[in-house]
Formats: structure tokens, C-alpha cells, sequence
């Protein structure tokens, strides 16, 4: 029989997380801009040419998972603006 575990639920997003993906250089940049948000700041990524907002979305929920951090994303045409998710959403 399968053994439970309670487990915070940081602990849980580090965990399904792959390691070898967080390492790569464009998630360490990801995670660089997370941490620099508090609950009164958002941040805002134009996207390059070519560059497709489900990655850079994907990219960063990824890193936001990371930091046990849930993130707001919004889009508006090649801006994305994003947002630590508060307590009571």
C-alpha cells in the first residue's frame, strides 16, 4: 500500500517542478523577476518578435511554482503583466 504524507503546499509545487528544467537559463531570469515582486508591485514582460506568450506564461507560472508563489497573468496584445496572487483571491 502507498505510504501518506501531509506536505505544505510549497513543498508540493517545488516537487513536481523539474529540476533540470528551473536550471535552464531563461527560468533563473523568470525566478529573478518573481522574487522581486511584493503585494504592491506587479510586473510587466513585452514580449521579443517571435517570442509566444503561452511559453513566457508557462515560464512563469514555472518559476512562480518554484518560490511557492501563485501568480495573476494578464495579456493585452505583446505585454503581459503578472502579479503575486494575493491571500484572499
Amino acid at each position: 500500500m502507498a505510504t501518506f504524507q501531509r506536505i505544505s503546499r510549497e513543498e508540493a509545487m517545488r516537487l513536481v517542478t523539474a529540476p533540470r528544467r528551473l536550471a535552464q537559463p531563461e527560468y533563473s531570469e523568470y525566478i529573478r523577476y518573481i522574487r522581486q515582486l511584493d503585494e504592491a508591485t506587479a510586473g510587466r514582460l513585452v514580449l521579443a518578435e517571435g517570442e509566444r506568450p503561452v511559453t513566457v506564461r508557462a515560464r512563469l507560472r514555472a518559476a512562480a511554482r518554484a518560490e511557492g508563489k501563485e501568480l495573476d497573468i494578464q495579456r493585452r496584445g505583446n505585454t503581459i503583466v503578472f502579479m503575486l496572487r494575493s491571500e484572499r483571491s
